[in-house]
């Protein structure tokens, strides 16, 4: 194949979780540029309704929405019937739905915040993977993206809860990779920097000085924007990182 053909996402179906805005909608532009139909999901179906075709006018691209809350594990099950039922294959799946509450310090913690992070930004990502690889398997394999942070490697005080949980999104990433490989399906993490997403913007309305702070401790000096987080994703979507799978891509600037 060309260099152009191995990035080329033509016939693959790609589903995007919390790609109403932020990452995940210029996560589910690019694929679509490459070539993909994509399956928009947000909480709230009004908001995938919108969101694809809001996309769908950008691109040009197929854009179907699904809501789901990856924090609720029969919804995950809907979703991926529904996805199946319509779209009849999933050949991408990237787990980049997530949530950073208020930062809170560890001694200060409730059960209810640990679960609210743990359930959407860890077991919502492996129910959902657990489910679409068999049959990704079945249909001669697949690509699954788990969005992590850089924030997994390293830790701090009043992030405890949603760093711990991206890190053993990393090590999920691992083990999701070795027991897929027999069924073609490559699992790889992808760990952005600071990007100007919505995440980013709330904590600045906790912190005024985050985001600054965050661009200064990259070695570019600054925050990037969304759309430059597609290039990573369509590289582990596509062929064009057909040898890569059990590894973690940091997107961060040199952080």
């Amino acid at each position: 194949m060309t260099t152009i053909e191995i990035f080329d996402l033509t016939g693959k179906v790609a589903l995007v979780t919390g790609s109403t805005k932020g990452l995940g909608h210029s996560m589910a532009k690019g694929l679509a540029q490459a070539g993909a139909q994509v399956i928009v999901n947000g909480r709230r179906q009004e908001d995938c309704d919108a969101a694809a075709r809001k996309l769908a006018d950008e691109t040009g691209g197929e854009f179907t929405g699904m809501a789901c809350h990856m924090g609720d594990w029969s919804q995950i099950e809907s979703l991926v019937e529904r996805a199946y039922g319509e779209c009849g294959r999933v050949d991408v799946l990237v787990n980049n739905a997530g949530i950073n509450p208020a930062p809170v310090m560890l001694a200060d913690c409730t059960q209810e915040y640990w679960d609210k992070v743990y359930d959407v930004n860890l077991k919502g990502p492996m129910r959902l993977a657990a489910l679409v690889a068999p049959r990704m398997g079945e249909m001669g394999g697949g690509s699954i993206i788990n969005v992590t942070t850089l924030g997994a490697y390293m830790g701090g005080p009043s992030v405890g809860v949603y760093t711990s949980c991206k890190a053993a999104l990393n090590n999920l990433t691992r083990v999701m990779a070795a027991e897929w490989v027999s069924l073609g399906v490559r699992v790889n993490a992808l760990a952005p920097g600071p990007f100007m997403s919505e995440m980013m913007k709330g904590a600045d309305r906790v912190n005024p000085n985050f985001s600054r702070g965050s661009a200064a401790a990259t070695l570019m000096k600054r925050v990037a924007d969304c759309d430059e987080v597609i290039g990573s994703v369509v590289y582990l979507a596509s062929d064009a990182s057909s040898f890569v799978t059990g590894t973690d891509l940091k997107v961060s600037g040199g952080l």
